[in-house]
């Protein structure tokens, strides 16, 4: 194995959260987390032909209940489920197993969707990695029309704040729906079995992490997986740009933050070099009147960099031959 000097820029050592949404109080409820984090109330809205006292049929708008400002137009049969009612729903349903929200906050230039960080307890231990990974847990509800309310493993390497859990993606268990419902007896029932789902997607990724730290893995491997996530378009008109995006992953699979000689050359270098790429060196494409902070950090959550570090999780298990692979 040979080193690829190149240089790059990586922010290292900060939560991908830094400076974005409020910490809250030891055990907040979910008013003081409400409050703190501005959880507005959503209101629903009557639509109008411009120009006229006609309502538009089967629409409606969704707008802040605060300022006023639109969020979405939705159909008519969609049903508001407000953040403070998601906040208490998953406080509940965490609760219960010794889990605790520490960060919340909106995204958007209107805040149309909302979030809450929590962590669950019982680090996970990889053989070789002094790191140890925090169980951290995503909630997440949109007043945008789209978004349903989602729990998410997006569990992280301390040392160098890599979120790897969300690598699962839906098929590892990683990532869970619950319906829009006004039934809150109902929502508490789905959060309690989607946690209980989620608490095994963290046993599934400490048996995979495991593994695969203890699995020799070849540059050959590492560029495999490359060709597979992030290959050369023939018609590709930042060619330059993806080739520097390329050669910057190969060199992370050796020099990436905290890979301990023990770990060195193994699918698990493998895995973290991907994810500090993709949180820490890949930065969204700036949308207008979005700031970069929120958008890169939807991005890794349950974006584009979310889509792509599953991706490159599941290559790195085909090309390890791993025999969970298809979990």
């Amino acid at each position: 194995m040979h080193m690829h000097n190149i240089n790059k820029m990586v922010y290292v050592g900060i939560e991908p959260w830094h400076g974005l949404g409020v910490r809250l109080p030891a055990n907040a409820t979910y008013r003081q987390i409400s409050e703190l984090a501005g959880f507005y109330t959503a209101e629903e809205k009557q639509l109008f032909i411009e120009g006229s006292n006609l309502v538009v049929p089967d629409k409606k708008a969704v707008v802040r209940g605060d300022d006023g400002r639109y969020l979405a137009t939705v159909g008519s049969g969609y049903k508001v489920v407000q953040f403070s009612e998601v906040a208490r729903t998953l406080v509940e349903a965490t609760g219960l197993v010794g889990g605790f929200f520490h960060t919340a906050g909106t995204l958007g230039p209107v805040g149309a969707r909302g979030w809450l960080l929590g962590e669950l307890p019982g680090d996970i231990v990889v053989k070789g990695d002094p790191s140890p990974i925090k169980k951290y847990l995503l909630g997440t509800s949109g007043h945008d029309g789209l978004s349903a309310i989602n729990l998410r493993n997006v569990s992280t390497r301390v040392v160098c704040q890599n979120t790897l859990g969300v690598a699962l993606g839906e098929r590892g268990g990683a990532s869970f729906k619950i319906l829009h419902t006004t039934n809150a007896g109902a929502r508490l029932a789905q959060a309690a079995e989607a946690l209980k789902k989620l608490l095994r997607s963290y046993e599934t990724f400490g048996e995979l992490a495991n593994y695969l730290a203890v699995t020799p893995f070849t540059d050959k491997q590492m560029k495999a997986t490359i060709d597979l996530v992030l290959p050369v378009p023939k018609d590709a008109t930042d060619h330059l740009r993806i080739e520097r995006d390329r050669e910057k992953v190969l060199s992370l699979f050796e020099t990436a933050v905290g890979l301990e000689p023990a770990i060195r050359g193994t699918a698990w270098a493998a895995a973290n070099g991907w994810s500090e790429y993709l949180d820490h060196v890949r930065l969204p494409r700036a949308k207008k009147g979005n700031d970069l902070r929120d958008q890169r950090l939807e991005s890794i959550w349950m974006g584009s960099a979310a889509k792509l570090k599953e991706q490159a999780f599941y290559a790195i298990l085909h090309q390890a031959q791993v025999p969970l692979a298809a979990a």
